[in-house]
């Protein structure tokens, strides 16, 4: 549960400007996460399929390389994130946007559901079986 402070920030209406450079930093940063954090699932699906040891252990070291790598730039986006963040503290707040904290705040109560990327409903779907 998140502590009241949070919420309260959340209710405040902040207007952020980033810059273009500071952007495109963010979104090669993520891209950067997401293409190593997310290979290793599938790494280690191949990894599983492998008889041989030495190809397992190769694997292996590919997905320890890929969670090193993909930490590294996760760790460089919260860095960046966090001087955005900072940024946005020091603006005002802007007058006359509606207060969207108190839905927020029981969003936060409910338990996450995992949503399919096709899904359109807030209703999370069963998984498909592929067989």
């Amino acid at each position: 549960m998140k502590n009241a402070h949070d919420v309260e920030e959340v209710s405040e209406h902040r207007q952020v400007q980033i810059d273009g450079e500071t952007w495109q930093e963010l979104t090669r940063l993520f891209e950067q996460v997401v293409d190593t954090l997310g290979t290793i699932a599938p790494v280690l699906d191949l990894a599983s399929n492998k008889k041989d040891e030495k190809e397992k252990l190769r694997h292996n070291r590919a997905v320890a390389d890929l969670a090193s790598r993909g930490h590294r730039a996760l760790k460089a986006f919260c860095q960046r994130w966090a001087l955005v963040e900072e940024e946005s503290r020091k603006r005002p707040v802007v007058e006359g946007a509606e207060d969207f904290g108190d839905i927020f705040q029981a969003a936060r109560q409910l338990p996450s559901t995992d949503l399919s990327p096709g899904s359109k409903s807030g209703i999370a779907e069963a998984p498909r079986v592929l067989g």
